[in-house]
């Protein structure tokens, strides 16, 4: 704190892989080793990734998120798309009064956010918003897991279904050290439970994704292809199919779980 004030600077502590500390060196310095990593020559700040989104970081990520949204022109949005294109807003003209109206995107479109750890926070408030203003649109978000106390507490309240990746996959390996969080904020529905992630189904398969990322036992995509595929199915169904698919609890009675 006392070289915050004398600096005039923000000191932020985090917490990192030890694999990470490993390869950057500090471990090996502990033991008087000094030819590993910025012991040996390599740039400290390559080490520090704060300010790099994870697909920068790994490009092949991509096209993995690719496979299960079936968009195989999917983009990550930019930072200016934050602030418009996820609202909606795809530019606009004056009118013949001189006033801006803006040109709306069409319903059920999805928004790829892959802000840096160092930007998270940003981003996520602005999904906050973006969210309400357009209820028919899908959003997924992946962010290293760094910084996350700048963060964690909005991803959670934002998104609908959240899980982590180890870095241990093809998508993701090991040279990114620390795991891959991945959030999707589903469209809300025009009824009981009208937040899809409420809903036991949903609770149930967001369990079966941690579990099979946590066992290894596949890269979950049927499961992940399910739960972008059911806010249709439940659209094309009656109030009361929609909620026994959901396995919502009748009204006026509790849920046993």
């Amino acid at each position: 704190r006392l070289l915050e004030i004398e600096h005039s600077v923000i000191i932020y502590v985090v917490h990192v892989s030890g694999k990470r500390m490993m390869a950057q060196g500090t471990d090996a310095c502990s033991r008087g080793s000094r030819n590993e990593g910025v012991m040996a020559g390599e740039s400290m700040l390559s080490f520090v990734p704060l300010a790099e989104s994870a697909i920068k970081r790994h490009p092949p990520l991509l096209d993995w998120i690719r496979g299960w949204t079936s968009n195989p022109d999917l983009q990550p949005l930019s930072v200016d798309d934050w602030f418009e294109r996820a609202h909606g807003i795809i530019g606009g003209q004056k009118d013949d009064h001189g006033i801006w109206i803006p040109n709306h995107e069409k319903g059920s479109n999805l928004h790829l956010w892959t802000p840096p750890p160092a930007l998270a926070d940003v981003a996520l408030e602005e999904l906050l918003k973006a969210r309400h203003k357009r209820t028919d649109t899908f959003h997924i978000l992946v962010i290293p897991r760094i910084m996350t106390p700048r963060w964690r507490r909005l991803f959670f309240k934002v998104c609908d279904v959240h899980f982590p990746i180890p870095a241990n996959k093809s998508f993701w390996p090991e040279s990114m050290f620390e795991p891959l969080w991945v959030g999707i904020v589903l469209p809300f529905t025009f009824h009981r439970p009208w937040q899809l992630g409420r809903a036991p189904l949903v609770v149930e398969l967001e369990r079966e994704l941690s579990k099979v990322f946590k066992e290894g036992g596949g890269d979950g995509r049927d499961i992940l292809l399910q739960l972008l595929g059911l806010p249709k199915r439940l659209a094309s169904v009656s109030k009361c199919v929609a909620s026994a698919l959901l396995r919502m609890p009748r009204e006026g009675k509790v849920s046993d779980g």
